[in-house]
């Protein structure tokens, strides 16, 4: 650790971190790997997504405004994603998955 970096220990100090579940994502493991990496160009290990996980998390990555993710979601998997509410990953994945495979099974 330089000099410069600082830590930040006393905001922390006494509360604990809980993550959001991830039971919806882990339903789709080859959709969110072939998802991240398409639009985001990441690899399994490269992110942490939950349930509760948006395309507003991903705005400047690799420069991307949010206006710019559902339409490379649209020239990658020809589905529009614009009426999603609040973004929410999981959907996008349960709507690939659906029109890859036909639906939930």
């Amino acid at each position: 650790m330089k000099k410069d970096d600082k830590v930040i220990q006393r905001p922390l100090r006494g509360k604990r971190i809980e993550f959001a579940p991830t039971t919806g994502i882990d339903m789709f493991p080859e959709v969110v790997a072939d998802f991240m990496r398409q639009i985001f160009d990441f690899e399994p290990g490269d992110y942490l997504i939950s349930d509760e996980a948006s395309l507003f998390d991903f705005t400047g990555v690799d420069e991307m405004e949010l206006r710019d993710i559902p339409q490379k979601i649209r020239a990658v998997y020809d589905l529009d994603v614009s009426e999603i509410e609040a973004s929410n990953l999981l959907e996008v994945f349960v709507r690939i998955h659906s029109r890859k495979y036909g639906g939930l099974s």
